[in-house]
């Protein structure tokens, strides 16, 4: 799934499926709750590649101003959501035995962030920047701003 669809189609998806039946629409809370495995992505090129946009809807079921909400039940806490785009896509492509976690003899797949999504108010995620990116062990992109 991509949460960030949800920024987008929260304007228009009732008025097109109906009050009924958008109530199962992006019920990421119940899906998790049910023990369904969530694995989130970004759909690039249909979205932008961050998954930042995607964080911040799985965790504030808001529109990018914060002035809308969309069945906020279905919101998820930051840990979960987080989850959902390491561990849980690492199990929908039958890879969860080597990535999807920071662990000794798992791939060595993760970013640097200029923030702690963990600690900073729900709005803030939009502004993250990716500071590194390491794939396999290996860095492959150094922002401007890191001190190496």
């Amino acid at each position: 799934m991509q949460p960030c669809h949800l920024l987008d189609d929260e304007r228009w998806a009732e008025s097109r499926i109906g009050s009924e039946r958008i109530k199962g629409g992006y019920a990421w809370n119940t899906l998790e709750k049910s023990g369904a495995h969530l694995a989130f992505g970004t759909d690039y090129p249909v979205e932008p590649i961050t998954p930042f946009r995607g964080i911040y809807a799985a965790v504030t079921r808001e529109n990018e101003a914060g002035t809308q909400s969309y069945f906020p039940e279905e919101k998820l806490t930051i840990a979960q959501a987080l989850y959902a785009y390491t561990q849980g896509s690492a199990y929908a492509e039958f890879s969860e035995s080597y990535k999807g976690m920071l662990v000794p003899g798992m791939v060595a797949d993760f970013v640097v962030l200029d923030r702690d999504l963990t600690r900073i108010l729900a709005h803030d995620i939009l502004g993250t920047k990716v500071l590194r990116t390491v794939v396999a062990g290996h860095p492959t992109y150094f922002s401007n701003t890191v001190t190496r």
